[in-house]
């Protein structure tokens, strides 16, 4: 077919649309060849994190897992250090309990011995006898009563030694001061407490046998705690709660229902000021080298593991 001397301007715009179409066709192939790359590549690096996720979900799981198990452990760990504590505690007072006694013993012979002297048991009948009419004394001439109070004198004088000796404290042990703990804790322990539990380093037997049981420095010590507490319940308002002693690893505990009492007052704080108290007053701790103090710790820490 031959060509067309004079072209049709349709033609030339046909063509130039279809070179235009041609053009964008192109642009548009080039374009959704970059977008399918984009695209699987995103999906590539989707998955990629996809499994990272996964990866970081299962050790997020072993991380809490782990801490759990610290967890657990610290207050395995915890418990057992704290009943340690208590049994080392109670060994110390009971051992320097023994030491106690045998001091005392010693202190009673040698009072003993004293009184034995035919001088001093001589005196010591005069004192007796002075004390029983001194009332009288007052009816009695001045003279002859000067006399008498000035023998008295000579005799008191006498016996001063023997006074000094049966009014001394318990002797001193010379014993390095080792610190020794009564535990204390309170359920809740957030908001208002409901009971109140506080450990002795002292056997149970204590509480136990107090009938048959001699009285020593372990006994002597839970005499003094107890009325600690009592004063503490007394001084922030719960006097009439309800006291049950029991069995916390061997040792003495002192369980308080405080949940029907209507609490005034700083109950940890003022726990330590008793013991604070008590250690200052506590003659026979002071002799036997024995520091006490108070410690507050979760409730959890004194019941059982199992439960």
């Amino acid at each position: 077919m031959s060509e067309l001397a004079n072209r049709p301007a349709v033609i030339a715009v046909l063509e130039e649309i279809a070179q235009w179409k041609s053009r964008a066709d192109a642009e548009f192939n080039g374009s959704m060849a970059d977008v399918q790359r984009e695209e699987g590549a995103l999906r590539r690096s989707i998955e990629e994190a996809q499994r990272q996720l996964v990866a970081l979900a299962a050790r997020r799981s072993e991380l809490r897992d782990k801490q759990e198990m610290v967890a657990l452990g610290a207050e395995t760990r915890e418990r057992a250090a704290l009943r340690q504590g208590l049994a080392d505690d109670r060994g110390i007072v009971e051992g320097r309990a023994a030491l106690l006694e045998a001091a005392l013993g010693a202190q009673e012979r040698a009072l003993r011995n004293m009184l034995r002297d035919p001088e001093v048991a001589g005196a010591v009948e005069e004192y007796e006898k002075f004390v029983e009419v001194e009332a009288s004394l007052a009816v009695l001439p001045s003279g002859y009563r000067r006399a008498i109070l000035d023998h008295h004198d000579k005799v008191r004088r006498r016996l001063e030694p023997v006074i000094a000796a049966s009014n001394a404290g318990p002797p001193n042990l010379g014993l390095a001061n080792v610190g020794v703990g009564v535990l204390f804790a309170v359920d809740p322990a957030e908001g208002v407490p409901e009971a109140l539990v506080a450990v002795l380093p002292v056997p149970f037997a204590v509480c136990r046998d107090w009938a048959e049981r001699r009285e020593d420095l372990s006994s002597r010590f839970a005499y003094r705690v107890v009325a600690a507490i009592s004063r503490l319940l007394t001084a922030v308002g719960a006097g009439e709660a309800p006291i049950q002693y029991t069995d916390v690893a061997g040792c003495l505990a002192v369980q308080v229902w405080l949940g029907d009492c209507d609490l005034q007052g700083d109950i940890n704080e003022r726990a330590l000021e008793e013991i604070e108290a008590l250690r200052e007053e506590a003659a026979e701790l002071s002799a036997a080298g024995i520091e006490l103090y108070g410690l507050w710790v979760r409730a959890a820490m004194l019941a059982d593991e199992e439960e």
